[in-house]
């Protein structure tokens, strides 16, 4: 595991100590996913860049997710980006877009998009090859921005020059190399619904919303005004 930068240590020991009911939405997308994994899982995880499971997170909880889904299933991953692949130290990766996927039809029974969707100019041709990749039953896990979120529709107006100038700033770690344009084409309910409709999925809805389209597969989308 990484050593960690002092400011996430004084990040966690701050958050631990004043608003210990406060969790992070990656943390509740790790858990819902961890409830997913059986052995042997079969994993696609679309826009993986340069690692499925964050360094950055506290060591405890990156050690719980390491033993949970990373030693239980099998995580392919796949990236148009080639520079952040080498990175990646997982052999079971691929340089591809995620409406042209290079795998058999029912291949997986989970596909992942960890804050990837709201990347994408088109969602529909996605959708429909993520129905075509998952396996019957299969479930699509992804983490995405609330676009009603003040701050998130506030960066929406901003000129993505600028995002490339601004983020890395406040994410010291993070390069202008790995900060891409944002669509949000898939942020409200409203919208997934609509483009879900598209390769035919029903819709209802949960307390994490769900779309499913029965008996094939069922879409899941993470909302959090912290994203």
């Amino acid at each position: 595991m990484n050593s960690f930068p002092w400011r996430l240590r004084v990040a966690w020991w701050v958050t631990a100590r004043m608003t210990p009911w406060l969790r992070s939405s990656q943390e509740r997308y790790f858990e819902s996913l961890e409830g997913l994994i059986r052995p042997q899982s079969r994993i696609l995880d679309i826009g993986c860049g340069k690692e499925f499971l964050m360094s950055w997170l506290r060591p405890d909880k990156y050690l719980r997710w390491s033993t949970s889904i990373l030693d239980q299933a099998v995580i392919f991953g796949t990236d148009p980006w080639f520079s952040s692949l080498r990175q990646n130290t997982s052999r079971l990766t691929a340089c591809a877009t995620a409406d042209h996927l290079p795998f058999h039809a029912d291949s997986f029974d989970v596909v992942t998009a960890n804050m990837v969707v709201e990347h994408l100019a088109e969602p529909e041709p996605v959708l429909r090859e993520i129905f075509r990749v998952l396996k019957p039953g299969g479930v699509f896990l992804f983490h995405t921005p609330n676009l009603r979120a003040p701050q998130v529709g506030l960066s929406n107006l901003l000129p993505y020059a600028f995002k490339r100038v601004l983020v890395p700033v406040f994410e010291g770690d993070r390069q202008k190399d790995d900060v891409f344009p944002t669509h949000y084409r898939l942020n409200t309910k409203a919208t997934i619904e609509s483009a879900a409709a598209s390769p035919g999925f029903m819709s209802r809805g949960s307390t994490m919303f769900l779309l499913r389209r029965s008996p094939r597969c069922w879409v899941r989308s993470s909302f959090s005004s912290f994203c």
